[in-house]
């Protein structure tokens, strides 16, 4: 070092004495200024690149989390979006100066610099490089070795602090590549990203230390001399003359040019790694807190369920006698009395097919009675109540007599209801996913319950009030059923409206008929069950992490209607992947797993129920096959596992989606 700083920079180590100062050389060299202290520049925006994008996604996702979580951060997941955007830029700007330095170190050697002097200049953060190498002012008094030596210092010191912010932009996406394919282990991931990073920074701060120490004795001495003021002067006057002397130096040739040119075009490449992982992951990171937000079901069926519950004493007697499998299948005949509608993919026809319509067609015969339909359960009884025609009694009679009618009254008696059995053509065909399960439509269910309202406003008016209260109580016991046994939440709201319109119609017939003690039991009963409806809270946590992390518990919660834990369950199998970084990375690990069998067991009642399980915990999007992966798809495939329940297998299958599935109304 020392031979090759004098033989291109220096005219020969100073004398000691204050007389004989060594003018230096014009420094920095010609055509050298742009890169003087370059690699400190180069060192400290790698460093604010690592500190603000390698070490936050390190953290979040070498970091342990509960699989139902946002991660470390929590409510402020989009702390990592925002500390990694802003790293991100730093990243690409330390690329394109490291970049922008090979290109002009490269230039400069085929101009004939030597290596070691392009190397002096980049190092030069201090500014005071030429007094160094030339042994002017402090330097004076330190010996050509000893400047060599900190000369060299100072390189090595540069080019640590420099590598290790390099090392830590550019080794988390090494790393997350490789544990994304499950070839390194969280502790794997820190090791490989922190350990070189931190040694670097180690003797990097060494070498600075060491070579200031150096310096500095150099200065105090220097200082000391009671002429060192006077020689200032010297040098000004010497340094002038330099100018007119000229000087050269020999370089490397063309072929460290081209190497170093060649250097700057790979390291340019080298910001698209950079620029991956945090375009993948950052973003993808909140995906999962919104989706969670948009897709939760509304809470506003919990108080609506339990002020129906008033009415659960009123519901008709269960026969045991009736299976599961029936009742479904009565239930399936139900839903599609006089339907015309194809049936969608994976749906099953009924067992039997009734023509016949609920209610006469409007333009035929009318409707009497004066009221909508969907007004019966709160009005038809009051109104009848007050006396009807010929023709109004006629037309109700008329009503009860449809042929589906005692399928209701049957279904009404079933004591458990397996839905999917006469719903769906399981196994499921494939290509099914919980996005394009067919989901049943109510209209057919919904009318039959008023005309079996009409038909206890009928036997109202021909005096058989028991049967018309028996009727009523068919309907409550309907409503209850999809209540409890419905295996989406379609059926449970279904069910809390058919409660709530037999009940409705229940209380008006107690009024009608006199029995107005029965009517306070049940208006007590409803005081009861909406100021025990108002004493729980029926919200949702209030913020998305405690309402992710509530998912679990709510699932396995059989106080919660079957339906909503389903859903629930369907949302959290969809988002889970991506609901942290440690899962986008490292997969959701067995705690998921072994939860996801917890919830087999809470939810699947019925063998029909296996089935739409094995599409539920796959989340809305399923496992099939999206084909060919789009860039999107590509990209998110290369920093994030891949295995079949993957943050990566549902960004492909977004990325193709046309839409994000919408539940259908009744």
């Amino acid at each position: 070092m020392a031979d090759k700083v004098n033989d291109s920079v220096s005219n020969g180590p100073p004398d000691s004495s204050p007389d004989a100062v060594s003018p230096g050389l014009r420094w920095p060299p010609p055509g050298l200024e742009r890169t003087q202290g370059d690699l400190f520049v180069i060192a400290s925006r790698s460093a604010l690149a690592g500190g603000f994008m390698a070490l936050p996604l390190l953290f979040v996702s070498a970091r342990e989390q509960h699989f139902a979580s946002f991660g470390p951060f929590a409510d402020a997941w989009w702390v990592v979006l925002l500390l990694t955007t802003i790293g991100l830029a730093f990243g690409l700007d330390t690329i394109m100066r490291l970049s922008r330095s090979l290109r002009r170190a490269g230039k400069a050697i085929g101009k004939g610099y030597h290596l070691t002097t392009i190397a002096l200049v980049l190092a030069d953060n201090s500014r005071d490089m030429g007094f160094l190498l030339s042994g002017a002012r402090h330097f004076a008094v330190v010996d050509a070795r000893e400047r060599s030596a900190i000369a060299s210092i100072r390189i090595a010191s540069a080019m640590l602090f420099a590598g290790a912010g390099l090392w830590l932009t550019l080794s988390i996406s090494v790393g997350l590549f490789a544990a994304a394919r499950g070839m390194l282990a969280p502790m794997g991931l820190q090791m490989l990203t922190l350990a070189p990073a931190v040694v670097a920074y180690a003797c990097a701060i060494v070498a600075s230390i060491v070579q200031d120490g150096r310096v500095r004795s150099a200065r105090r001495v220097w200082f000391k001399q009671p002429w060192a003021d006077d020689l200032a002067t010297d040098e000004i006057n010497a340094w002038q003359t330099s100018l007119s002397d000229g000087g050269g130096n020999t370089g490397g040739g063309e072929g460290g040019a081209r190497m170093l040119g060649l250097a700057g075009a790979v390291v340019a490449v080298l910001s698209v790694a950079v620029l991956l992982p945090a375009l993948t992951l950052a973003p993808a990171s909140a995906v999962a807190p919104i989706l969670t937000v948009v897709t939760a079901p509304a809470s506003v069926h919990r108080p609506r369920a339990a002020r129906a519950e008033s009415f659960r004493s009123f519901a008709v007697d269960g026969d045991v006698s009736i299976s599961a499998e029936e009742a479904g299948d009565l239930l399936q005949v139900l839903l599609h009395v006089a339907t015309e509608r194809e049936l969608s993919q994976g749906g099953r026809a009924p067992s039997r097919v009734i023509a016949q319509p609920w209610l006469p067609d409007p333009g035929s015969e009318g409707n009497p009675i004066g009221l909508e339909p969907f007004m019966w359960g709160d009005s038809l009884i009051v109104r009848v109540a007050d006396g009807v025609t010929d023709e109004q009694r006629n037309y109700l009679r008329g009503l009860s007599s449809h042929p589906a009618s005692a399928d209701y009254s049957r279904l009404a008696r079933a004591t458990a209801l397996d839905a999917g059995s006469a719903r769906w053509d399981t196994p499921f065909p494939p290509g099914t996913t919980m996005a394009t399960v067919p989901v049943p439509r109510f209209h057919s269910l919904r009318t039959a319950t008023n005309v079996h309202v009409a038909a206890a406003a009928a036997a109202f008016l021909d005096g058989r009030h028991d049967e018309a209260e028996v009727l009523l109580s068919e309907v409550i016991a309907v409503g209850f059923l999809l209540v409890d046994e419905g295996p989406t939440l379609i059926d449970n709201l279904i069910g809390v409206t058919l409660v709530e319109t037999g009940g409705g119609a229940l209380v008006s017939l107690f009024r009608a008929t006199g029995r107005t003690s029965r009517a306070a039991e049940v208006s007590r009963l409803s005081q009861v069950a909406e100021r025990a409806s108002g004493m729980v809270w029926s919200h949702y946590p209030e913020t998305p992490e405690a309402f992710v992390r509530s998912l679990p518990g709510m699932i396995l919660d059989t106080a919660l209607v079957r339906g909503m834990r389903w859903e629930l369950f369907i949302n959290l199998a969809t988002v889970a992947p991506c609901l942290n970084v440690h899962n986008m990375v490292f997969g959701t690990g067995d705690d998921y797993d072994a939860f996801v069998e917890e919830a087999r067991a809470a939810l699947v009642r019925y063998p029909s129920d296996e089935a739409l399980f094995e599409l539920a915990r796959h989340g809305w999007v399923g496992t099939a096959d999206p084909g060919s992966p789009t860039p999107l798809g590509r990209v998110a495939s290369l920093f994030m596992n891949t295995g079949e329940n993957s943050c990566a297998a549902m960004v492909r299958h977004m990325s193709v989606a046309e839409s994000f599935p919408n539940r259908p109304s009744s």
